[in-house]
């Protein structure tokens, strides 16, 4: 009995792995950005690494960050601009030693903003109870693939 537990088991999991697959096999990478520090997006606090950012199909306000040890998947609200000859980029706020993902310029005519946290806010609130020093913005350039 033990072992038909762990063969149903190992049946479902192998299972659940193929239906996820074909979904993760859908994205595919478009832009490849170095991020030299570490950084907070949405809830997820990431360490200085190369990142391959790409949209979900289906879902394009989905953005997958995929970096050697890790990643994260965040939600953004997309703007269209006057078209330019702007590189894709990562736009970050920086308070003191504290770097917050704010928004992905993707492509000529696409602006992805992400929403202001929790954290960042704190940060904002500790870093002007100091010495009014004013958030930075740090911009990292990407390359498409």
């Amino acid at each position: 009995m033990r072992n038909y537990s762990r063969l149903v088991t190992a049946f479902a999991a192998v299972a659940a792995l193929a239906s996820v697959a074909p979904a993760l096999a859908q994205t595919e990478v478009h832009l490849v950005a170095r991020v030299p520090f570490a950084f907070t997006v949405g809830n997820a606090n990431l360490p200085s690494d190369t990142y391959n950012l790409s949209r979900m199909n289906g879902h394009r306000e989905m953005i997958f960050l995929r970096g050697d040890r890790t990643g994260a998947l965040v939600r953004v609200n997309e703007e269209r601009l006057p078209r330019t000859d702007a590189e894709p980029s990562l736009v970050f706020h920086r308070y003191g030693d504290q770097y917050f993902l704010r928004e992905i310029r993707w492509e000529d005519s696409a602006r992805l903003d992400l929403p202001e946290t929790k954290a960042e806010r704190n940060a904002a609130e500790r870093k002007s109870d100091r010495a009014a020093a004013k958030m930075e913005s740090v911009i990292v350039t990407a390359a498409r693939r």
